[in-house]
């Protein structure tokens, strides 16, 4: 089929990828494989088919729904919900065999009674400030023993997400996944088999000695590291393409667009790509004032050469400046940037 638009995945890129994440784990540790939103947009079916090949032991996912679409597809590994569920929510999960974020007693008490008979795990998740969710580290030792206590329940682990962001906060980072080692320590001595996590992508990369038990990953996976000081050997598994549909030659101080916001700075060569931010580009505009030769901000890619965005993107087309193109032609592919999760409409192609 030939496609007007389309991403493609590189899947043999997030196995590399997967595996390297796994090979900076002390021995013993694991990995959980995020592939929450679809897996950042690349596919959930298809790239948790390839992490737990690749050295992943368990894929973590937003919510129950996202749970359910692996298990019809046949997944069986562990899945680990990544944030707490609404306890009306308890049977369901119990009955997908997902292991669950707790926070709260009264949360772990709904799981409890929704058990069924079943033995669901639960990870005590631990609020350092990030402020989403999380019980009070103050509280953690008796609601873990609290936890411990009831039918149907298994302590399975401990975490926190720090809200650490590379370049900024590393000094506090340190303190709090300090302080996090120390609780979850006392923690283990008290929970046999307890898994203590708190390495995200950012801590695996700028923290190698705080990357605990369990390694709960995602950026990496799909070639993106933040770090600002240790380079990682990621590969990108997205590409983002559209076909031109159309090109005409515009004259100088010509307007284009909505608004007639872009002026032409010279005679342009305009193709117009059916792209646009429906399909994960960006919506702000190329140019951020109307005038004559401002600075372009994004653009697509033909045989090396940029095509500068022109203009405001629309929800489904964008126009680029082909003038230092002139061998592009009406059927041809140009490569886009692009937001991997806000292309949920956008055809996969796998590789």
């Amino acid at each position: 089929m030939t496609y007007l638009r389309w991403a493609e995945v590189d899947l043999s890129a997030v196995a590399d990828n997967t595996r390297w994440v796994a090979s900076g784990l002390e021995k013993g540790a694991r990995l959980c494989a995020v592939v929450k939103a679809n897996a950042y947009g690349h596919g959930a079916v298809e790239v948790s088919r390839v992490v737990l090949e690749s050295g992943a032991s368990s894929l973590g996912v937003r919510d129950i729904a996202e749970a359910q679409v692996l298990r019809a597809a046949g997944i069986k590994a562990p899945i680990l919900l990544l944030a707490p569920i609404l306890p009306e929510q308890a049977a369901d999960a119990a009955r997908l065999g997902v292991e669950l974020t707790v926070d709260s007693l009264e949360l772990g008490r709904a799981i409890s009674r929704a058990a069924g008979g079943r033995t669901v795990s639960v990870h005590l998740d631990l609020d350092y400030g990030l402020g989403r969710w999380g019980a009070a580290p103050s509280q953690a030792s008796a609601l873990a023993a609290a936890l411990a206590k009831l039918k149907g329940l298994k302590l399975a682990g401990v975490s926190t997400h720090i809200g650490y962001v590379p370049g900024k906060n590393s000094v506090e980072a340190e303190e709090k996944l300090g302080a996090f080692a120390r609780l979850s320590a006392a923690l283990k001595k008290k929970h046999r088999g307890l898994l203590a996590h708190a390495a995200n992508s950012a801590v695996f990369a700028d923290f190698p000695h705080r990357r605990f038990d369990l390694a709960v990953i995602g950026n990496m996976l799909y070639g993106i590291n933040r770090s600002k000081t240790r380079p990682a050997p990621l590969k990108m598994p997205w590409r983002s393409f559209a076909r031109v549909l159309a090109l005409r030659e515009v004259r100088k101080g010509a307007s284009l667009g909505y608004a007639s916001e872009y002026l032409a700075p010279r005679r342009l060569r305009v193709a117009t790509l059916p792209i646009g931010y429906a399909d994960g580009l960006s919506m702000e505009p190329a140019e951020r004032l109307i005038g004559l030769g401002a600075g372009t901000k994004y653009w697509g890619m033909h045989k090396g050469v940029k095509l500068p965005f022109l203009g405001r993107v629309g929800i489904t087309h964008v126009l680029v400046d082909a003038t230092d193109a002139p061998d592009l032609k009406v059927g041809d592919a140009v490569a886009l940037p692009g937001r991997r999760t806000a292309a949920a409409g956008l055809p996969r192609v796998y590789r």
